[in-house]
């Protein structure tokens, strides 16, 4: 927007022409505070359908201050007990508009007695609407019907952005509505989507590349020396310090023989050298085997027990499977991260047939080699910036108040090191979540913009709070009544704090995540029940679903 058409915007919104505007004055403000205004309506001299319409919660209002406009929300609103034909509101304060364009935050306070206009869809549109290069629509600002509510696709990526809601409130179409307004503009963007349930492939048939353990391996020597604790010791291991000296040797030693030609001083126990497991447990026979040795031999039967099962288990034949190594790193890491994008900027990686066992090692590691490779090319001319959605995001970068717990750790260091350190190196996090007071306060800190969709939990509504940017007290107050498809915005990839109806998704690019009726399937006996348990069983017991 020029600025010649704010100052438009500011002088002659008030103007008797505008059918919106026909309201004109308002109400007086009565009392002054720092964040809040207390605004007196006569009710009695102004039209019934313009106060319902201008006095509702979360609507927007307009204060003239010199030489702008301040904006506020209502937050509350009732009747002066002294005078029942007059209605008090309380307004949260959002931001001014000015000659040089709008801005969060209030520097010119009204003075008590101030007049207070309605705001109509020209003051929505310059306020809450920027039109500049990059930006997303994702939907139409609440009171509004016309104005569109847009994000800075630039500042939502660089700082980070978390969805939350409770469950059935649509965080995974809103989630896939971000990611298709994203790639609309940006078709060689680079999306990685860890999707615990299989939720997105048919949201992105057409863009993207769906992953699981039946078409992508993962190479085992590609975890990094904490992740192989993770797998082969676990977390409550009893002796388990003695065990990690014996891995560590013996994998320096393994990881070793299979690179003789790297220098010692730039070689350690991460460094991603394929490795034979068989020469692992050759390295721990001999060890066990030295005369020199006091240990217990009970940490090397342990090692080479659980390595066995590991090659043995169909489950982890993903990234286990084969009696060659190779190095496949360069096309491990081309094909999940969308190098070329070839048209299909999203990868979407199916944790579903992931043992239980395993998938946070599976976590920790993809978003380990994101962020190590992202660092690494951080000075080669053709380096490109990788955006990670993370869903059910605390499954893996869980509370502190969960240490201790036997939790595994790997996943959670790899995605805080994303959140604290990814934005210098081109790494973007998106963090989906049903239980954001059970997520890493760590983690959700560095979101710069966060969705909140609506939440019944008033330890999650909390915690929410604390999470935003700035203070919104309006409408976090209306997280548990917000209806599906609305959320509130609020950060650094929006002008100030909003409330949005999303946009409607197309079926086929929205997630599979319907429930399953209930009544409907009900209605009607199975046609073939025996052919149902027979393949399911058989599908359980194969591991593949």
């Amino acid at each position: 927007m020029d600025s010649l058409h704010l100052q438009d915007t500011v002088n002659n919104n008030t103007s008797n022409n505008d059918p919106e505007n026909t309201l004109g004055h308002l109400g007086t403000i009565i009392n002054v505070g720092t964040s809040s205004l207390i605004v007196a309506v006569n009710s009695d001299q102004i039209e019934a359908r313009h106060l319902a319409k201008s006095c509702r919660i979360g609507s927007v209002i307009k204060v003239p201050v010199e030489e702008c406009h301040i904006y506020g929300t209502v937050q509350t609103v009732q009747t002066n007990m002294e005078n029942l034909s007059q209605i008090l509101l309380t307004v949260d304060l959002l931001g001014e508009l000015s000659n040089s364009g709008f801005s969060r935050g209030v520097r010119h306070f009204p003075m008590p007695g101030s007049q207070v206009h309605a705001a109509n869809d020209a003051d929505l549109d310059a306020s809450f609407a920027p039109q500049h290069e990059g930006t997303i629509k994702i939907g139409t600002v609440f009171p509004s019907e016309n104005t569109p509510g847009g994000l800075n696709a630039e500042t939502l990526l660089s700082r980070h952005f978390a969805v939350l809601g409770s469950t059935g409130t649509g965080k995974s179409s809103t989630v896939a509505l971000l990611m298709h307004r994203l790639t609309d503009i940006s078709p060689a963007a680079h999306i990685i989507i860890l999707d615990p349930h299989n939720e997105y492939e048919r949201a992105f048939l057409d863009t993207g590349v769906h992953l699981s353990t039946e078409n992508f391996s993962l190479p085992y020597w590609l975890m990094n020396f904490e992740e192989h604790i993770e797998l082969l010791i676990g977390s409550n291991t009893e002796g388990r310090e003695s065990d990690i000296d014996i891995l560590k040797r013996c994998l320096f030693g393994a990881r070793k023989r299979s690179a003789p030609s790297l220098s010692l001083s730039r070689f350690t126990v991460d460094t991603p050298i394929p490795y034979k497991l068989t020469e692992l447990v050759q390295i721990i026979d001999d060890e066990m085997g030295k005369l020199d040795k006091a240990e217990d031999l009970s940490p090397f039967f342990r090692l080479k027990n659980k390595i066995e099962e590991l090659r043995s288990d169909q489950r982890f034949a993903f990234m286990f499977s084969g009696l060659l190594v190779q190095d496949t790193l360069a096309d491990t890491v081309a094909k999940f991260m969308r190098f070329p994008t070839n048209g299909r900027p999203v990868t979407t990686l199916d944790l579903s047939g992931v043992p239980i066992e395993i998938v946070d090692v599976v976590v920790s590691l993809l978003s380990r080699v994101i962020f190590d490779f992202a660092m690494w090319s951080q000075k080669h001319s053709s380096t490109n910036p990788i955006l990670l959605v993370c869903e059910e995001a605390h499954r893996y970068v869980p509370n502190a108040r969960f240490d201790g717990n036997g939790r595994i750790q790997a996943a959670r260091k790899s995605l805080e090191r994303i959140a604290k350190e990814g934005r210098k190196y081109g790494v973007s996090l998106g963090l989906v979540s049903q239980r954001p007071s059970d997520l890493s306060e760590a983690v959700l800190s560095q979101c710069g913009t966060i969705l909140s969709m609506r939440m019944n939990n008033e330890q999650d509504r909390a915690f929410v709070e604390n999470a935003m940017p700035e203070g919104t007290s309006s409408l976090l107050s209306a997280l548990p009544t917000l209806q599906n498809r609305e959320c509130i915005v609020a950060g650094e990839g929006v002008g100030c704090p909003i409330r949005l109806q999303l946009d409607f998704l197309e079926e086929h690019l929205r997630p599979a995540s319907n429930d399953p009726s209930f009544l409907d399937s009900w209605r009607q006996d199975i046609d073939c029940p025996e052919e149902l348990v027979k393949d399911t069983i058989l599908r359980w017991r194969k591991g593949v679903r």
